[in-house]
């Protein structure tokens, strides 16, 4: 890892000598140092009739079994630009908080109900006057071309070639942060410094590229993942990817495809303490039409299980990131507030393997409203942990969203549910294993983004 940050500082001296280049033949033109200002905003509404699927009333809670909350969330973003080839990303985060909890009257910084506020984005930008060239470091939004390995905000440093708008090559390296901090539990804010090494992380080199023609793209590369924070029991995951887009047509027809082969070791973590090897796969596609007023969006995403079986040495369920295309919101990723309980990242905790397909049907009654009904199904494809189950269940919502003042901003009304399957109801229930009532929910938001 250290060699590969030393790999990019090196080749960072490339804008060194580009820029002493340039500066000796005339300057450099002084950009509008007034940082520009950007805003994600959201107040967001969520109701569910329950935390599972099983309606047995649990004796030791006075709370019942239902969830619900207000909260609001202010992502403030500032971007500034000293002179054109250098950018400087900050955003800030102000939630979620949460009505009925956060205090922002509060006077104790340190108390559970005071205001929760993050640092989301901080990092710096330097680029040859060409634009051929650049390096960027710091803590940034980072994925893969397909998410579906890694995607999450984290510190990173890259450095890039770029030939044209549509062409690019990236190489970065970064480190993921831990729930442990060098293989023990978080040692004291005073020894955060010293106690630090390069011993017990969890890193992560990628490269990959993007290219394009006309209204098409694709990005093939390579994602290399090594963790080491299980002390004696490192695990390295490789991770090739290929992701591609485009649209074409009379209607509309956009198409993307993403494909994901892992395959790596675990030392240490089978029967014997022997090692494990890891050879897995995911894919996801998408169909989108457009046929105004109505709109069809297909996608389905599977990944591979593992058997359960501790004595072939090898591990083939996929390492999920838990970000997907779906646009279910109980089975998958809930894209309008993340629940932080989606089934599928149960489901890939397991190694149990999943295929999910859903349909969104939207109808646009204006240029500014649009009803939607999603549905979906999904299932396992090894029931080793769910006692022969397989089927997670259908889910369906039907919504309304009104966007005004050039999308700039949106509300969104919606209810549905899921009707569980045997496998999502033994993955998630904490009284009745079996049980399979069925999951109601509301969702409302209003969104403000610019």
């Amino acid at each position: 890892m250290t060699r590969g940050i030393g790999i990019l500082a090196a080749l960072a001296m490339v804008i060194c000598a580009s820029g002493a280049a340039a500066e000796d033949g005339g300057g450099i033109v002084t950009a509008e140092i007034v940082p520009m200002f950007d805003v994600q905003f959201q107040t967001y509404l969520y109701l569910a009739n329950d935390r599972d699927f099983d309606r047995t009333e649990p004796v030791y809670s006075d709370n019942a079994q239902t969830s619900g909350y207000v909260l609001t969330t202010l992502r403030p973003g500032l971007t500034w630009a000293p002179v054109d080839q250098i950018t400087v990303r900050y955003q800030l985060e102000v939630g979620d908080n949460i009505w009925s909890r956060n205090n922002l009257d509060g006077q104790d910084p340190l108390a559970p109900e005071t205001a929760v506020v993050r640092h989301k984005e901080v990092w710096a930008e330097v680029r040859t006057r060409n634009e051929f060239f650049g390096v960027r470091s710091g803590f940034q939004y980072f994925y893969d071309p397909t998410h579906l390995v890694l995607d999450r905000h984290m510190g990173v440093a890259s450095a890039f070639l770029a030939w044209s708008p549509s062409g690019r090559v990236t190489l970065a390296a970064g480190q993921v942060p831990d729930t442990v901090y060098e293989g023990l539990d978080a040692t004291g804010e005073d020894r955060r410094m010293s106690d630090n090494n390069f011993e017990q992380d969890d890193y992560v080199v990628a490269l990959w590229s993007r290219h394009g023609a006309d209204e098409w793209s694709f990005s093939p590369g390579v994602f290399a993942r090594w963790d080491k924070t299980e002390i004696n029991r490192p695990r390295v995951v490789v991770s090739p990817v290929f992701h591609v887009e485009g649209c074409a047509g009379s209607p509309q027809v956009c198409l993307d495809f993403d494909a994901v082969g892992q395959w790596g070791q675990h030392e240490h973590a089978g029967l014997d303490n022997r090692d494990v090897n890891i050879l897995a796969a995911a894919a996801q596609a998408g169909v989108a039409v457009n046929l105004w007023p109505l709109g069809l969006d297909t996608s389905v995403l599977a990944f591979t299980a593992d058997d359960g079986d501790k004595y072939d040495q090898y591990d083939t369920g996929f390492v999920y990131s838990g970000w997907s295309k779906s646009a279910t919101m109980i089975l998958t990723l809930n894209s309008l507030h993340d629940q932080y309980n989606n089934v599928d990242e149960t489901v890939a905790a397991q190694g149990a393997g999943l295929v999910v397909a859903d349909e969104e049907i939207s109808v646009n009654v204006t240029d500014y409203v649009r009803l939607f009904a999603i549905v979906g199904a999904g299932s396992t494809l090894d029931g080793t942990n769910t006692d022969g189950e397989k089927f997670l269940g259908t889910e369906g919502h039907l919504g309304v969203e009104c966007s005004v003042y050039e999308d700039l901003a949106t509300f969104h009304l919606s209810g549905g549910g899921l009707l569980p399957g045997r496998a999502a109801a033994m993955l998630r229930n904490e009284i009745d294993r079996e049980a399979t009532d069925p999951l109601g929910v509301i969702q409302s938001s209003v969104t403000v983004q610019f």
